[in-house]
């Protein structure tokens, strides 16, 4: 009996530590459901944004017409490719639905990115699942920078993979050159999206000259070196060919534009409603108001303290306590940091989505400061991180869950809506029996309804805003109109309908040419979004 009693309380413990285990980690499945739900529920529900106008219509244009030949567009071209390849894919004619889809698969990239690299790192689910958290709570993530249709949130997962393998592949004394080649193809495809990624190349590039420390230089050119140029060639490859196949056009577009009338406009105009900031100091105001966000403080706090954690540890093997902690991989990291940060300082004006891409080295860094500590340390460590994070898990989840009473009626998500008013559009003009294109500065539209556009305004109002600020010889290589010389292009090809009201500056004359050709306006269309109540002249049947 001694020996039933002995094993008797061992017996009954260990099924209620399982037990205890089970269910934490029901919890956080139940938990990520919820906040993967909540995050694409907050993607289809968020409100219809300026720069979507030029992002969403290449998936129906790039159908029939040639990217920057055809029309406008001031971007490298990995945006308008996903876009338009996703929507082919799913077979919808849902634009916006597809825009906002492409974005919420780059979010399950990321966040498998920053749990398959962070476990890696620590060896623990806890913690990469935490930093994942943290990642999705973050208040930039979840308004227009992760929430719209446009190439700001789809460079952050590439550029992380490659930061992270690349890390990996260096950090023990052998490197992995098949990652490293990886590695290099994230990076640049992360350029592809978006230029300002770019920025996280240069220090990937000199550390591939100088680690793993134990190898010799030779070595480090045939298996880091060559390994990750070959996957940064191929993966840069969208920019090369048009690049090299039309070069004055490409950089007319992707750069010129934004260093002469993108610039120039900005610094005379008074847009309502716009967060741009033009000078150094506004800047910075902007850059401190998003990196010191409530999740951007507490990951920040986090590193701190385990930056000091690992400081105070005893030095071992005669490394110093220096080298130890700021080792090759976490200065890779800190390299990453700063010229990302100083990339988001770099363009005038800054509008907060530019200070998106330092953010991504911050799950980096909590994983590579925690999975340097002591396993005690770790262990005791541990409740700060899962306390941390349910603090911003509450901050947050009013925002998280503001469209959760949605989730039985995709009827009402925003972009079904604005699917459903550019059918109800295309139904009033045959109803009018109106032919011709539509002329608007908000194409999405028309679009959603099958419609055809105006090639010079396909894409918003982008080119034609900067018309009086674009020299002669730079708009000679975009497809646009102005609004001096806007109302001659549609004497030459009447619209059918014009479709205003979101802009009244810039669409007097396309106002002043309705009333003076005796358009018929059309107000009860049904529908309006955050730049106005939109209304429909209707081409006059002939005499």
């Amino acid at each position: 009996m001694a020996g039933i009693d002995e094993v008797a309380p061992s017996r009954v413990a260990m099924p209620s530590a399982d037990l205890k285990t089970l269910l934490s980690r029901a919890a956080i499945v139940i938990l990520s459901a919820l906040l993967l739900f909540s995050l694409l529920l907050r993607l289809m529900n968020y409100e219809m944004r300026k720069d979507e106008q030029l992002y969403v219509p290449p998936i129906r244009l790039l159908d029939n017409y040639r990217l920057y030949e055809d029309f406008f567009y001031n971007h490298p071209p990995g945006s308008a490719w996903l876009f338009h390849w996703i929507g082919a894919t799913i077979g919808s004619d849902h634009l916006l639905f597809s825009g906002r889809l492409s974005v919420f698969l780059a979010w399950m990239l990321f966040l498998a990115a920053i749990g398959a690299i962070t476990y890696s790192l620590t060896r623990s689910g806890l913690i990469s699942w935490c930093v994942a958290a943290l990642t999705v709570t973050n208040d930039l993530f979840l308004t227009q920078t992760g929430m719209a249709a446009t190439n700001n949130f789809l460079p952050l997962p590439f550029a992380f993979i490659g930061l992270g393998l690349f890390v990996l592949a260096v950090r023990e004394g052998h490197p992995k050159p098949f990652l490293i080649a990886i590695a290099g193809l994230c990076l640049s495809l992360a350029a592809v999206f978006k230029i300002s990624a770019v920025a996280f190349i240069p220090p990937v590039a000199i550390a591939a000259l100088l680690l793993p420390r134990t190898c010799r230089f030779r070595d480090r050119l045939l298996h880091v070196v060559a390994p990750l140029a070959a996957g940064g060639l191929v993966g840069g490859m969208p920019v090369l060919i048009p690049l090299l196949a039309a070069p004055q056009r490409f950089l007319a577009h992707v750069a010129q534009y934004h260093t002469g009338p993108h610039l120039q406009y900005w610094r005379t105009a008074n847009a309502p409603g716009e967060e741009q900031a033009v000078s150094l100091m506004a800047k910075l105001l902007l850059a401190q108001d998003i990196w010191f966000s409530a999740a951007g403080a507490v990951v920040i706090t986090l590193l701190l303290a385990l930056l000091l954690t690992a400081f105070q540890a005893p030095a071992d093997y005669g490394k110093s306590r220096l080298s130890r902690v700021l080792n090759g991989p976490l200065l890779v990291v800190a390299g990453a940091l700063v010229c990302s940060a100083a990339m988001s300082l770099l363009p005038t004006p800054s509008f907060p989505q530019y200070f998106a891409p330092p953010l991504i080295c911050l799950p980096l860094g909590l994983a590579l400061l925690f999975g340097s500590l002591a396993p005690e340390t770790r262990t005791r460590l541990q409740p700060v991180f899962v306390g941390a994070t349910m603090v911003v898990l509450v901050i947050e989840a009013p925002r998280l869950a503001q469209h959760i009473g949605t989730a039985v009626r995709p009827d009402r998500w925003t972009v079904t809506r604005v699917h459903e008013a550019g059918v109800a559009i295309s139904q009033r003009i045959a109803a009018a029996g109106a032919q011709g294109k539509v002329a608007t500065l908000s194409p999405i539209y028309p679009l959603e309804g099958h419609l055809e556009v105006y090639p010079e305004l396909a894409t918003g109002p982008f080119a034609y805003r900067t018309a009086e600020f674009t020299s002669q010889d730079l708009a000679t290589w975009y497809r646009m109109t102005s609004p001096d010389r806007i109302a001659a292009m549609f004497d030459a090809d009447p619209p059918g309908a014009l479709l205003l009201g979101f802009d009244e500056v810039l669409e007097r004359p396309m106002l002043d040419y309705a009333r003076r050709n005796g358009y018929l306006p059309s107000t009860d269309l049904g529908f309006k979004d955050r730049y106005g109540s939109p209304v429909l002249y209707l081409r006059p049947p002939p005499q």
